[in-house]
């Protein structure tokens, strides 16, 4: 049943990550647009540079979890890395519960509250294009769900690892 959902969510924020590195094709389209048009005919789009931080915005956010699946969230791990292996997981596992927990949680949190206030108002952006931004801010929960359950996932993968089996 754990290898199941381990799996899972394995393969779900692997898709999503794929999914959304698509998303730089329209993001580099939107730029090589703007500065064509800026560069060459003067004509500055009022739209071009919020599209931009939105896109990668959600690029951002979204790879989380699959950065967490393939281990490549920044560490600092000069000590760590000289202890033995069985160590190493230990402290990972322990680390989860101390560090990752509630940092996540605490984050998870306040962005569900963040965009649940986005929401009720029906928030748009400041500029002269003013798009909405309720939905740019419900990613921030998503996001932080799915990095949550790929912590969930990676420890229960270390705790059968810890035990000598494989997942």
């Amino acid at each position: 049943m754990l290898k199941k959902f381990v799996h899972a969510v394995d393969a779900v924020n692997q898709f999503i990550g794929r999914l959304t590195s698509y998303l730089l094709i329209p993001m580099v389209f939107v730029v090589c647009y703007e500065v064509f048009l800026r560069k060459l005919f003067q004509l500055p789009t009022m739209w071009a540079f919020e599209t931009t931080i939105y896109i990668y915005g959600f690029h951002y956010m979204m790879a989380m979890g699959v950065t967490m699946l393939y281990d490549k969230h920044i560490r600092i791990d000069i000590i760590t890395l000289q202890l033995p292996q069985k160590i190493q997981l230990i402290l990972r596992l322990v680390t989860f519960w101390i560090i990752f927990v509630p940092f996540v949680g605490a984050m998870l949190y306040a962005g569900v509250e963040y965009a649940a206030t986005s929401w009720m108002q029906w928030e748009h952006s400041w500029s002269a294009w003013k798009p909405p931004l309720y939905p740019f801010k419900t990613v921030i929960p998503v996001s932080l769900s799915l990095l949550f359950v790929q912590g969930l996932a990676n420890f229960i993968r270390e705790c059968y690892q810890l035990k000598g089996e494989k997942i």
